[in-house]
């Protein structure tokens, strides 16, 4: 059986922006939220029995809950990562695309052993009517600090013939003043940057805080971690988060792993690049 491949894989979600970031120390006022909701339920028929459900149909459930502002004012190649981050779409211009043909996809188009069962009809439903099912649920928030916008998105799914659901955490952050990308390599030097963060798990305390954070990692990444899915950069402006999504570098069963770098740490590893400096106020 192919294995179907967890949706909003962040490596290639977080997009590269052609602009350097320009960090403004001025106050800004926070932009407007809008909530984005949308929610399908159908069934499939299929021409023969699918296993674990013992039937003849096949149920999904989609979902999807968006707080963000507007994205209209921003440049077209920032709005199309964070479509492909909320959505896995490639193809949408917008967000309102994007989320009508996310409640539309089953869920099974790439995976062989459905297909063979032969889907022969769709129908909306009220509710799940069949059980186990196909669904897939996505939730997405922003966080406002001045001039740095935090995009967060959460998704989790579950497939009916699957032995567990899957879920995955993705983040992009945009300088709203000239609308780009933050990426990692804006914030620090990243040449060998798998090597700095395995350090950074014996070396930093707080990583360290519920036991040793390199029991599970696979053998792989026992010596040098790869580069992050993603990461975060916490409300004081005093630590960078960089995560793994499950599977990444560990075991299902491990979770998530997050890496703390606290910005002292990493100016005591001279990492920081100029613009890094500025937005962690260090050395001003």
């Amino acid at each position: 059986m192919k294995k179907i491949t967890p949706i909003l894989i962040a490596a290639t979600l977080l997009v590269a922006s052609c602009r350097q970031p320009q960090p403004q120390p001025e106050a800004l006022a926070p932009l407007p939220i809008h909530t984005l909701h949308g929610h399908s339920t159908f069934e499939l028929t299929t021409r023969d029995t699918v296993p674990f459900v013992g039937d003849t149909y096949l149920d999904v459930d989609n979902e999807f809950t968006l707080q963000w502002p507007s994205l209209d004012s921003f440049p077209p190649a920032t709005c199309r990562a964070l479509i492909r981050m909320a959505f896995d779409d490639s193809t949408s211009t917008t967000l309102q695309e994007a989320g009508r043909r996310f409640l539309a996809r089953t869920w099974v188009e790439d995976d062989d052993f459905i297909q063979e069962l032969g889907i022969t009809a769709r129908r909306p439903i009220d509710s799940v009517l069949h059980y186990p099912y196909n669904s897939a649920m996505v939730n997405a928030e922003i966080r406002q600090d001045s001039n740095l916008l935090h995009f967060s998105v959460h998704t989790e799914n579950m497939l009916a013939y699957a032995p567990h659901g899957s879920y995955a955490s993705q983040s992009l952050i945009v300088d709203r003043t000239s609308g780009a990308i933050v990426q990692l390599h804006d914030l620090i030097d990243t040449t060998g940057i798998g090597r700095l963060l395995r350090r950074a798990l014996d070396e930093v305390p707080a990583n360290r805080q519920n036991g040793d954070p390199t029991e599970c990692l696979f053998d792989d990444y026992r010596q040098c971690l790869p580069a992050p899915d993603g990461f975060s950069i916490d409300s004081t402006r005093s630590s960078i988060t960089a995560f793994y999504n499950i599977y990444s570098v560990q075991s299902y069963a491990c979770g998530m792993l997050f890496v703390e770098l606290p910005v002292g740490w990493l100016a005591d590893q001279q990492v920081l690049t100029p613009y890094g400096k500025k937005v962690f106020r260090r050395g001003e």
